[in-house]
């Protein structure tokens, strides 16, 4: 018999409904509800907690720290109507508390009795079924670890396994997701772990990342999800709903990471979360190499300033080649020569931007006077000094992109600049 099995036997016995929670306080199980209900039992049934000021006010009462039946009074300024705690024990220890309404009577002592005596048997049953479900997550989180980050053979047998288990189906497209956070300092690193944590128990309880393998590396998780059997929107091919199923499933991420983080998120860090996408690949065992790519887009969406909280590595255009090009060792002066002396000006920032802004917005002038917020003739007259400064044209088509490509891979030198 389950421990959900359990519990909801005990409540027939005893003709009450019963509610199961751990020592966090979190839901585990609960029977359907009777005629008798209060506010309480209500909030714990959709939230899954009872919430922090009735915790605070069971704590305040000792409660949670009894080794047998306890009567808890009504208190009506919470909307609770009385309890009885029954509390569930393994080896002297609480692994959770077993509650019933106490009214519109007080439970008779046979029935206290049979839910102490049930509690022994649920207690054993918890204690059993935990410890298979923690060795089911540390063997599939091992599995996981050797897909994204063993050996060529290794990666083989994970998967192999994986499928073989039935946790992942087998001929099917993979595509890996990874959830980043840039958490605020005043956060412990422990706490921003424990928060990070959570938000992929939300997300993985939803529809589209229910059963997705899952790796925790720091700061981030990985997700390996299996690709939908329909194709993927474009920008010329949108889909039906104009969404696709990646991209929800990286809408349900960063949905889980704003409700577990709530206000740890904020501080003056906007954006704080990112899904990074990788490519789709034909097999599991091959999840690695989109996981690597999902990385990488995330590196890249770094070095660039990307303002996008869903970076998806097919769609990142020029990026991706201007990266390549920095790790093949290619400078900005290898594009546009000259940078040294506009760096020497006292005005070669101010230039600098306003090049950046002319050429991000394909040198329309009137927009980009609008973006810096100045008379066409000021920004004609930037434009004239840039181009003396370097010795180029700026309607000449190869020289603009020339001076384009050198600022976007001098973002790169800047970030690589701020890691080192």
């Amino acid at each position: 018999m389950s421990v959900h099995q359990m519990v909801n036997h005990i409540a027939r016995v005893v003709g009450r409904p019963a509610v199961l929670e751990d020592q966090r306080h979190r839901v585990v199980a609960y029977s359907p509800q009777s005629d008798v209900i209060d506010e309480v039992r209500r909030m714990t049934i959709l939230q899954h907690h009872a919430g922090p000021a009735v915790s605070s006010w069971l704590r305040r009462l000792g409660v949670y720290s009894a080794k047998e039946s306890t009567r808890v009074p009504q208190n009506t300024e919470l909307g609770m109507l009385p309890r009885l705690l029954v509390p569930i024990r393994r080896a002297e220890e609480s692994i959770g508390y077993l509650w019933f309404i106490d009214a519109p009577d007080a439970m008779d002592p046979d029935d206290v009795a049979r839910a102490d005596d049930f509690a022994n048997r649920l207690a054993e049953e918890w204690t059993r079924s935990r410890s298979q479900r923690e060795l089911d997550l540390v063997l599939a989180t091992e599995q996981t670890r050797d897909l994204l980050l063993g050996t060529a053979k290794a990666r083989a047998r994970a998967a192999a396994a994986i499928i073989a288990d039935g946790h992942f189906p087998d001929e099917t497209e993979v595509r890996a997701l990874q959830l980043s956070v840039r958490a605020p300092a005043r956060l412990e690193p422990d706490a921003a772990r424990e928060l990070l944590d959570r938000a992929a128990r939300r997300a993985l309880r939803t529809a589209q990342l229910g059963g997705a393998l899952h790796l925790h590396r720091g700061d981030r998780v990985v997700f390996v999800v299996p690709e939908p059997s329909s194709p993927e929107p474009s920008a010329s091919r949108p889909s039906a709903s104009g969404v696709g199923a990646t991209d929800r499933a990286a809408a349900v991420l960063l949905d889980a990471a704003h409700v577990a983080f709530g206000g740890a998120a904020a501080d003056g860090h906007d954006g704080p979360f990112r899904v990074s996408i990788g490519g789709s690949r034909s097999s599991l065992a091959a999840a690695r190499s989109s996981a690597a790519e999902a990385e990488r887009a995330d590196r890249i969406a770094d070095s660039f300033a990307l303002p996008d909280p869903v970076i998806a590595w097919d769609r990142l255009g020029i990026h991706r080649g201007l990266d390549q090009v920095a790790a093949a060792g290619l400078v900005p002066a290898d594009f546009q020569a000259g940078l040294d002396r506009l760096s020497a000006e006292r005005d070669g920032r101010m230039l600098l931007d306003t090049a950046e802004a002319y050429l991000a917005l394909g040198g329309r002038v009137q927009d980009t006077a609008a973006r810096l917020n100045l008379h066409r003739t000021s920004l004609y007259h930037r434009l004239g000094r840039l181009e003396k400064i370097l010795g180029i044209d700026l309607q000449n088509g190869v020289e603009r992109l020339g001076l384009h490509l050198a600022i976007l891979l001098m973002k790169v030198e800047h970030t690589a600049s701020d890691r080192a």
